[in-house]
């Protein structure tokens, strides 16, 4: 690796594990090149009525003291399990940033009650008139991870939500008004695209049984987004290793989103 290539250090927190995966950057004919070395997956087991990312935390600043060598900067992603989100309607009146994190708080208020005055907030940029997609994180776990990296004298590059990661990496593959499902265990991230715009997100719990409940969740859905020209087309990124069968119905045309082969921890975090 070339020696102005700094090493990457790529980070997804989930609340049952943490993966470190370092990766090489080569430039070859076709542009710059990643590939990972050496991943390293640590299981964490947070304690009953604790924060379900304290425990992530914990497993992390463990780790990372094999990395603190000065040559790396680091990229985390964040389970949806840890994410809220919502969408923030178009406000022409809104001044500055300021103001429109201000009315965005206030949407997650309406949807959340008071515990959204204790999370830091993100929007994603849209088009003019378009509603923006809105996340929100508890500001305690920004604030540790943030101590935990400075501990280990690792700049953090950028925090990024899951399915904002997956989004950009899949982008290309997905059609301008279709469905996007993000798995991960035990949890479903749902969101709806519309002429290539955010319509709809919703983050559900969901079991072993997914695959019975998913067109129904799906149904549930479309009649709540009230709009005549939702899509039927899904397409699912199922994260967990093992059976990747999908639903067979008449009503939804399910679409599976490879990662040709790269590792499942890998594949959540390159699009970053």
């Amino acid at each position: 690796m070339s020696p102005w290539l700094p090493r990457e250090l790529r980070v997804v927190v989930c609340p049952d594990q943490i993966a470190l995966l370092p990766v090489r950057r080569t430039l070859t004919m076709r542009g710059l090149q990643r590939t990972i070395h050496d991943p390293h997956v640590v299981s964490c087991h947070c304690a009953t009525g604790a924060q379900p990312w304290r425990a992530a935390l914990q497993a992390l600043e463990t780790s990372l003291l094999c990395f603190a060598n000065g040559r790396t900067a680091a990229t985390v992603i964040l389970s949806n399990h840890f994410l809220r989100y919502t969408l923030v309607p178009w406000r022409a009146e809104l001044a500055d940033a300021e103001e429109d994190l201000s009315f965005a708080r206030h949407c997650f208020a309406k949807v959340y009650g008071k515990a959204a005055q204790q999370w830091e907030l993100r929007l994603n940029q849209e088009a003019a008139d378009m509603p923006r997609l809105a996340s929100a994180v508890d500001t305690e776990l920004l604030d540790g991870l943030r101590a935990v990296f400075d501990g280990a004298g690792i700049p953090l590059r950028s925090i990024q939500p899951h399915l904002m990661a997956a989004f950009n990496g899949f982008r290309s593959r997905l059609q301008h008004s279709a469905w996007f499902a993000l798995l991960e265990p035990g949890n479903l991230c749902l969101a709806l695209l519309q002429q290539g715009h955010w319509s709809r997100v919703r983050s559900l719990r969901i079991d072993s049984a997914w695959r019975e409940e998913l067109p129904l969740i799906l149904e549930r859905e479309a009649y709540l987004a009230d709009n005549p020209s939702v899509p039927h087309e899904v397409y699912v990124w199922d994260t967990r290793p093992g059976d990747t069968t999908l639903p067979d119905t008449d009503l939804w045309q399910f679409h599976p989103l490879a990662t040709g082969g790269m590792d499942r921890h890998f594949a959540m975090t390159m699009a970053g």
